[in-house]
């Protein structure tokens, strides 16, 4: 499982915790970070993992602003192929969007003014390589709208 916790970054770190299917015991004897920017008080919120991909590894999304710490320009980042058994923060974490959103200059009706969730989804090609669809909430265009990408995961 994977989320946002508070514990050493009061704006949030993005941690993975898994569990032994059988004993339900923790694989790790600690949660690992996944998102491996090292800036101090960078936010990371809202992550999404979804099923692994054909060699059982995970990819986890989640909002981002390591290019913009202190700011409400905010991307989307993730951490792609994760062995779920890793003890390790990745030594690589990916952008996923193209261009920042500054959600102070996003209007809209609706409180938040951003969508609070990432979405991705592995799909396995014929030639048996793994690629991720990531979905978010983007303010790029002045008012929130779905956006998308996909790329090869590792």
């Amino acid at each position: 499982m994977v989320w946002n916790d508070a514990s050493n970054n009061t704006l949030g770190n993005i941690l993975l915790q898994s569990f032994d299917l059988a004993s339900l015991a923790p694989v790790q004897s600690a949660p690992v970070k996944l998102d491996n920017d090292g800036i101090a008080g960078n936010l990371h919120m809202f992550p999404a993992v979804r099923t692994a991909d054909a060699n059982g590894n995970l990819n986890v999304t989640w909002y981002d602003r390591r290019l913009n710490p202190s700011t409400a320009f905010t991307d989307v980042y993730g951490a792609l192929g994760v062995n779920p058994r890793t003890t390790t923060t990745p030594k690589s974490n990916v952008r996923v969007t193209s261009v920042s959103s500054n959600w102070l200059a996003v209007s809209s009706d609706i409180t938040p003014n951003f969508g609070d969730y990432t979405d991705n989804y592995v799909e396995i090609t014929s030639s048996g390589s793994a690629m991720i669809y990531a979905a978010w909430s983007d303010g790029r265009i002045d008012d929130p709208q779905p956006f998308s990408a996909h790329q090869a995961s590792k």
